[in-house]
């Protein structure tokens, strides 16, 4: 139908190898295409072609590049939409945690860049832009990375810029992900909007993924092994949700821009 997608989130077994991890990648997406040929959306987990790396610079390259050529391939010969987690990206002297985001023709639409690293751990520079995109017709998405998630403010910036579904690649190797998940809940209800957070397993995350729609009701969560997430999402029912409000009695979206603040928090001091 028009206005749903069907999405997949791969809580994928992360090696420290690259090489061996853009196999995974590969497999992931030749099983998906075989067997679910009514998802057209894969979602993969931060870093999920790196692994843990002690040196992110080393690890680091440039955008475009071999990598997201090797990405753009793999989107455009399984013919889907690909968000393949994040890489190190080397821009000048800076390293980003960035996600690039591919369409089925294997277009790179454009790249988002993790604007909270988790310092002091994560050694990269911080992005300053929110990055939506639009799938024509359907429906309008937005990126974040892991930590970006702890911070309100990310996810409206988000919104703001129309996002209807938002997408959070994710490495915790922690043991704040039952919080994280949390928040991720938290997060679909005060933006009235899905979330897809995907957590890599070994050498990626302790697990846990997560899929919530917009009144925070749980789609999809799994444990800490492999797991292949699916699930619709309705843009028509976000659009309803924020219309009518959640359980047909609060707005939140709608009344923060109705009811315009000014807070101190966010003013620059000189």
């Amino acid at each position: 139908m028009a206005n749903q997608i069907t999405i997949a989130s791969v809580q994928m077994y992360v090696h420290q190898e690259q090489k061996k991890n853009l196999i995974q990648i590969e497999k992931h997406l030749k099983h998906i295409k075989n067997i679910f040929p009514d998802i057209s959306m894969v979602v993969f987990p931060e870093l999920a072609v790196h692994g843990i790396v002690e040196d992110s610079v080393k690890a680091s390259v440039e955008i475009p590049g071999e990598l997201t050529t090797a990405f753009s391939n793999l989107a455009k010969n399984h013919g889907l939409w690909l968000i393949p987690g994040s890489i190190y990206e080397s821009s000048k002297k800076d390293v980003f945690n960035t996600t690039p985001i591919f369409s089925p023709d294997g277009k790179m639409v454009g790249r988002y860049r993790k604007r909270y690293p988790w310092y002091p751990y994560e050694k990269s520079t911080p992005g300053k832009e929110p990055f939506v995109f639009n799938i024509e017709g359907v429906g309008c998405v937005g990126i974040m990375i892991c930590y970006d998630i702890w911070f309100p403010e990310v996810a409206r910036d988000l919104v703001n810029q129309g996002a209807e579904l938002i997408i959070v690649p994710t490495m915790t190797t922690t043991g704040d992900r039952p919080q994280e998940q949390i928040i991720a809940k938290a997060t679909a209800i005060t933006q009235q909007c899905y979330v897809v957070s995907c957590n890599g397993v070994g050498f990626g995350g302790v697990g846990g993924s997560i899929i919530v729609d917009p009144e925070g009701a749980t789609l999809q969560e799994s444990g800490e092994g492999p797991y292949l997430q699916t699930a619709i999402i309705d843009f028509d029912r976000v659009r309803l949700i924020r219309e009518r409000g959640i359980a047909g009695v609060t707005n939140p979206l709608k009344d923060f821009f109705q009811n315009t603040q000014l807070f101190s928090v966010y003013r620059n001091e000189d």
